[in-house]
């Protein structure tokens, strides 16, 4: 049985129904009462905030996959509830596969939320549980919504660094491999195909959306901002990723 955390965000609502496709048990974890006929699986309640409902969902699991995170509020609580997903599988009598998503560069990235990513790695690498931790570079996906959000203005502020956006899709076909395999402590990063500048990224997904906007540069400062443009974010030598920036917005739009 796995048991998978945010299994209604980005990546989870890819991740579970990949898993049950395989023909494995699923068991996704939300805070609220869902129909288990969703990507054939077996919905639970539970509140990694509080532990609530924990330990029930903990019941015959063999592999977690602990992909929720409150990223809109750039991580808060993410730490104590790993712990409090970690003390849960404890109490079970057993010792669960546990497979963390993190960030390409969290242990050296000042990013508050980076930093918090780093904290949850830590806490599972400390946890006694055999674990797996797969950083990967920034989803499409994600950029995408920050777009969207940004284009509001009639300005489009544009960084002057370089992401390697990845498919989430692509993530989760690699976490489900893991997830089915045994535990290898920290995994390689998974990245994208392309480096692409901000100001590419910007105009290609203006023109898949039809949109028309003035790209204004930006400059991040301090110590966040010399990070982004020292690349800590991606990782050239790990280029699995198969599709393109391009071809995820062709088919998105």
């Amino acid at each position: 049985m796995i048991l998978v955390t945010g299994a209604s965000g980005t990546l989870g609502g890819i991740l579970v129904p990949m898993l049950a496709a395989r023909g494995e048990q699923v068991r996704a974890l939300s805070r609220r009462a869902r129909d288990g006929a969703a990507g054939s699986c077996e919905w639970v309640v539970g509140d990694l905030n509080t532990g609530d409902g924990l330990d029930e969902a903990m019941a015959g699991v063999d592999v977690i996959v602990h992909a929720a995170s409150n990223t809109r509020k750039q991580g808060k609580g993410d730490t104590a509830a790993a712990w409090h997903l970690i003390e849960a599988a404890k109490r079970g009598g057993r010792r669960p596969h546990l497979v963390y998503i993190s960030i390409v560069g969290v242990d050296r990235h000042p990013l508050k939320y980076y930093r918090t990513k780093y904290e949850v790695e830590q806490a599972v690498e400390d946890s006694g549980l055999p674990y797996t931790i797969l950083r990967t570079t920034q989803w499409f996906q994600l950029l995408d919504t920050f777009l969207r959000g940004a284009a509001k203005s009639p300005l489009l502020p544009v960084p002057s660094f370089p992401f390697q956006p990845l498919d989430a899709a692509e993530a989760a076909g690699r976490l489900a491999e893991l997830a089915v395999g045994a535990p290898q402590g920290r995994a390689a990063d998974l990245g994208g195909p392309e480096l692409l500048p901000c100001g590419d990224l910007a105009r290609t997904w203006l023109r898949a959306t039809g949109k028309h906007r003035m790209l204004v540069p930006l400059r991040v400062p301090g110590k966040v901002g010399k990070a982004f443009r020292d690349g800590i974010h991606n990782t050239p030598d790990n280029r699995q990723g198969k599709a393109t920036w391009a071809e995820y917005l062709a088919a998105a739009y």
